[in-house]
């Protein structure tokens, strides 16, 4: 709900000094809007049935919530954006996640488009973590000189040594890594 508010009142999380955002959701704007709606339009269906009133109201509650979280989740990935700078590369998505690569870590970040399978995708495999949101998708490389622990969702990690992730532009975000690169 955070990245709802911060969407309604037009602002971005994490953008501050020499910062540049990376956009990366506008490739799953269409399926978040198909599951809001969706999710309006049920809570609609359960209006129709007689459950009685507050069994009706509770489920109209429900699906008013489920296709404001929807939307919650969307705005979280317009407001919270990767994140280019002088100091750190940080590659999120919505609340999920954030992870935070020093920039003297990084050995190359470079352009490459890569789709991956999948059933395989779900493994940390090799020390590579691929943030596939996508379409299971990648089209950036991060290379570590050291390996970075990267915690998931629900709260179990990984150390990993690669890091593949998306980007709506990814030729600039290049050009911002390398534009701000240190001195």
């Amino acid at each position: 709900m955070a990245g709802l508010w911060l969407y309604l009142t037009r602002r971005k999380d994490g953008i501050d000094g020499d910062a540049v955002p990376v956009p990366y959701g506008s490739g799953g704007k269409p399926i978040f809007i198909v599951l809001a709606v969706a999710s309006a339009f049920e809570a609609g269906l359960f209006w129709l049935i007689d459950f009685g009133l507050v069994v009706d109201v509770l489920l109209l509650a429900l699906g008013v919530y489920s296709a404001l979280l929807v939307f919650g989740v969307y705005a979280g990935t317009v407001v919270r954006p990767h994140v280019i700078s002088s100091r750190e590369v940080r590659v999120r998505y919505s609340s999920f996640y954030d992870v935070r690569i020093p920039r003297e870590n990084i050995a190359s970040l470079r352009q490459a488009k890569e789709s991956h399978d999948p059933a395989k995708a779900k493994a940390f495999r090799d020390g590579t973590w691929l943030r596939y949101d996508n379409f299971y998708e990648t089209n950036l490389v991060a290379e570590l000189r050291e390996p970075i622990t990267v915690t998931r969702p629900l709260g179990a990690t990984e150390t990993v040594r690669v890091v593949k992730f998306q980007a709506d532009d990814p030729k600039a975000a290049v050009e911002a890594y390398e534009r701000l690169g240190v001195s």
